[in-house]
């Protein structure tokens, strides 16, 4: 059995007060090793000035034109491991935010 951390759960403000976002495209993504359509966000706050959001399955985020502010639920971390083609042995490790469902705040 590994001991290797595969998501960090993050407390509701923890990105942020206000998050503003934008759609950025649609595309299917590995979940628990079953390819899931999901919709991927770019997203800024006072906290943190540039981040990517995936939201898996469609139904759970709406589509929307500009730069509205968002509402995440059921926020969480999950390190992902990218190979590098520079060197044989390089890698380098990316935080990616999940969330569980994405509300637009009028």
């Amino acid at each position: 059995m590994s001991n290797r951390v595969t998501s960090i759960i993050l407390k509701e403000k923890q990105l942020g007060e206000t998050i503003k976002a934008t759609v950025k495209e649609e595309r299917e993504i590995y979940v628990e090793g079953k390819r899931v359509p999901c919709r991927i966000f770019i997203a800024s706050s006072a906290l943190h000035p540039d981040f990517e959001i995936i939201v898996p399955n469609l139904r759970n985020s709406l589509r929307f034109e500009g730069r509205k502010e968002i509402e995440l639920k059921e926020v969480k971390l999950v390190p992902s491991a990218k190979r590098n083609n520079i060197g044989t042995a390089s890698r380098s490790l990316e935080l990616q935010v999940l969330a569980k469902s994405l509300v637009v705040i009028d």
